[in-house]
């Protein structure tokens, strides 16, 4: 990007006007240059818009720039009063339509600018690009100053004079505007004092200065006022501040100020801030969900009082012990603004985040789900000036957007009161990825991180980088207290198989090779090849072909025609396996539907699917790894869990999410699919090859983990036996009959029923 001082057109020196072209030689290229503009004026208008339109569309393109501000005087000319009050009150739709003869392709277009000035002024407005500070003058004063200063961040530029922001002042009129610049020794110094005026006069520090508001108090409180359709007078000018200045023709000029005052002091307090409630039948302190009252005593009382991590398992309303969190802020805060974000790692989650803070009282932004998500921003933004607390459910991908963090790390410091923040991280695991940990945004004061499982597995690093961002674990509600009133009891049946051809013939290769290479690695860095190798052996046990035909024996053990309200689960991994379990699902001929990212995505397509199965007119949904994190469908109580899952809190997600409570599941139902090596195989391999082992343990012991909740955990026929005596056949402790031995070998569950359960 060009830096100003290397714009060969701008010069310093004294402007006479209309002969010398300011515009282009100098407001242009400060525009096109520039990462923020800050001017202050006494008379504004559309018109700049159309004669700077060159270097103003450059900047409103560019995505690494301030909001443009200015701090003008309370009288505005009739069009300019109708565009700022219509855009503040645009919604993000109607600011996009407004102006859609401004964009070509998805960006300002130049030309346009100067044929729409009015409508591009309202739509600046609505989105946040020029954001106005109305300077109410003090009484028998008058304010009426022309000044331009364009930063880039290195360098700035200076231009002061006579002419105002408008059309005619800077083309008309016969005018004069002298130019400093930062990189000149001898304007440096005016540089430096221009800077200094334009933050007073923001703030309202001047003797001729009662206060600067912002665009919306000053809307609300009927600050601005209209001038004449055409350039006034002096006359004219003075007469108008006068009435904006007297709120009644009955009163005195101290008395209109004292009342602007109290109106000041008590803006933020009104009724109709949005506030969080916590809702009047949610009992969080006593009976079933008191564990939902302790999380929030815990977090309010751990080491550090504004930060903190809860696990809790899955259903058991973490989301609720969040929003009552967030509420007790609030309610600290008194009438302190409190912005609060959510993260989600998908927009299934965001969806329901945004109905569950409905019921407490806000109507959420979604900036993933709107048509303008730059707009949304920007209006949830602008809505903290009015007091209140306002809430922006985001994907994880957007809070680690830098532009995204410094929009709100921007607003919130140059906030004309203070800000409160507030994160909540929900499923906070997913924030151990390195585009978060490489740009957290520290400038949240609260935080909240909420997770079954916040350990991220075989990530220690990551792991404590979330506990030391967010806070440490304060409080952990696990599967055991959520069975039983949060989450049902489930029955939990494992059926196992061996590899098979192509597959069988790829692992046992794979296994000779991981041999040879074994014995031959001397140090690290021969030890690449081996650690592909034994990811690939990996994966052909989690994406199995041979779980496909194992899967159709149950289905059939179960009879098809019984089973509905069931889901499979098919690995993330192998698109194959997923169009293979729905051809042996249609074979079977099973009413089901898929649930991808295609269909979450559609949130029309997904509400008719769900529609759909939960009238049992689809008997079963096939699923991906969409579903770990996202939809939440309660009434589904059979689940094949065909996906082989080595991540703990994979399975601990798809387990929590069926187990969800429903007027019609007294108890659930789980199968899970295991693939292992043929034992004669894994006999063969011989002690040197861990990682096989490693396989065969991680499998056994996620199925253990599984039944040690189950309500068939023990008896002769129980999963516990069961899992006994598979784990007998690769390290024998007791002579048994022979299991999974060769290829093709399958063992479904014992007493695995069959037809209808509930």
């Amino acid at each position: 990007m060009t830096l100003l001082a290397q714009e060969v057109d701008l010069r310093p020196g004294l402007y006479r006007l209309p002969e010398a072209p300011i515009g282009s030689q100098v407001l242009i290229p400060g525009f096109r240059s520039a990462t923020s503009v800050r001017g202050a004026f006494g008379w504004f208008s559309a018109g700049w818009i159309g004669r700077l339109a060159p270097g103003l569309a450059e900047y409103l393109n560019k995505t690494n720039v301030a909001p443009i501000c200015f701090t003008v005087s309370p009288v505005f000319f009739p069009g300019e009063r109708q565009a700022v009050e219509e855009g503040w009150s645009m919604s993000a739709e109607e600011a996009a339509q407004r102006v859609a003869d401004v964009f070509v392709e998805g960006r300002v277009d130049a030309t346009a600018l100067g044929c729409h000035a009015l409508d591009c002024l309202s739509w600046m407005v609505a989105v946040g690009s020029l954001r106005l500070k109305i300077a109410v003058p003090a009484p028998d004063s008058n304010y009426h100053p022309k000044i331009w200063l364009f930063d880039d961040g290195t360098h700035q530029v200076l231009v002061r004079g006579s002419a105002n922001a408008t059309g005619r002042g800077l083309s008309g009129g016969v005018e004069h505007m002298d130019v400093d610049v930062s990189w000149d020794e001898q304007g440096r110094h005016r540089v430096l004092t221009g800077i200094e005026i334009l933050d007073d006069w923001e703030q309202g520090i001047s003797v001729g200065i009662a206060h600067t508001v912002d665009l919306p108090e000053a809307l609300r409180d009927d600050i601005i006022k209209t001038a004449p359709g055409s350039p006034p007078s002096a006359e004219h000018y003075n007469r108008a501040v006068g009435e904006a200045k007297l709120l009644s023709g009955h009163t005195t000029s101290h008395e209109a100020l004292e009342r602007l005052q109290a109106r000041f002091a008590a803006r933020g307090t009104e009724s109709e801030c949005p506030k969080l409630a916590i809702p009047d039948w949610l009992d969080w302190q006593s009976g079933d969900y008191a564990h939902q009252g302790e999380a929030v005593e815990a977090w309010e009382s751990g080491p550090d009082p504004k930060r903190g991590t809860i696990a809790m398992a899955t259903g058991g309303g973490k989301t609720i012990a969040a929003l009552i969190c967030a509420t007790r802020v609030q309610q600290r805060l008194g009438d302190t603004p409190l912005l609060i974000v959510v993260s989600a790692p998908s927009v299934p989650l965001i969806t329901q985040w945004a109905e569950e803070i409905r019921a407490f009282g806000i109507n959420p932004v979604t900036p993933t789900l709107e048509h303008n998500k730059n707009t949304a921003i920007v209006h949830l933004l602008q809505s903290l000036s009015g007091g209140g607390t306002h809430i922006a459910v985001v994907t994880n991908n957007l809070l680690c957007d830098r532009a995204f963090q410094n929009t709100l790390a921007s607003y919130i410091g140059n906030a004309s009161r203070p800000i409160a923040t507030m994160l909540i991280g929900d499923e906070a695991h997913t924030l151990g990825s390195a585009s978060f940990l490489a740009n957290k945004p520290e400038f949240f004061e609260q935080r909240l991180a909420l997770s079954a499982t916040p350990e991220r597995q075989y990530d220690p690093d990551g792991t404590e980088e979330i506990f030391d961002f967010f806070g440490p674990l304060v409080y952990e509600f696990g599967l055991g207290r959520a069975i039983g009133f949060c989450l049902v009891p489930y029955d939990y049946y494992v059926h196992a198989t061996t590899l098979g051809g192509n597959e069988l013939e790829e692992f046992a290769s794979l296994t000779e090779r991981i041999r040879r290479i074994a014995f031959k690695i001397k140090d690290e860095d021969d030890a690449g090849g081996l650690t592909s190798l034994l990811i690939r052996r990996r994966r052909i046990i989690e994406t199995a072909s041979s779980k496909i035909p194992l899967l159709s024996q149950v289905i059939q053990h179960r009879f098809p025609r019984s089973i509905k309200q069931a889901l499979v689960y098919a690995s993330a991994k192998n698109p194959e396996q997923f169009n293979s379990i729905a051809e042996t699902l249609t074979k079977l001929e099973m009413r089901w539907a898929p649930v991808t990212q295609d269909t979450t995505a559609n949130t029309k397509q997904l509400n008719k699917t769900l529609e759909i199965f939960a009238a049992s007119g689809y008997q079963l949904l096939l699923a991906k790894k969409v579903l770990d994190e996202g939809v939440d469908i309660p009434s589904i109580r059979e689940a094949f869990l065909v996906a082989s899952s080595t991540v703990e809190r994979e399975w601990v997600q798809r387990r929590g999410r069926i187990l969800r409570r429903h007027p019609d599941k007294p108890w659930a139902v789980l199968h899970d699919f295991i693939a292992l090596p043929p034992v004669e195989l894994f006999n063969q391999s011989g002690s040197s090859d861990h990682d096989l082992k490693k396989i065969v343990r991680s499998e056994l012991s996620r199925a253990y983990t599984f039944a040690s909740h189950a309500r068939n955990a023990t008896g002769v026929d129980g999963v516990l036996s069961h899992l006994d005596l598979i784990k007998n056949t690769y390290w024998p402790e007791r002579s048994a009959a022979p299991v999974l031995r060769s290829e093709g070998d399958y063992l479904i569950a014992p007493a695995t029923p069959k037809g209808n359960l509930w």
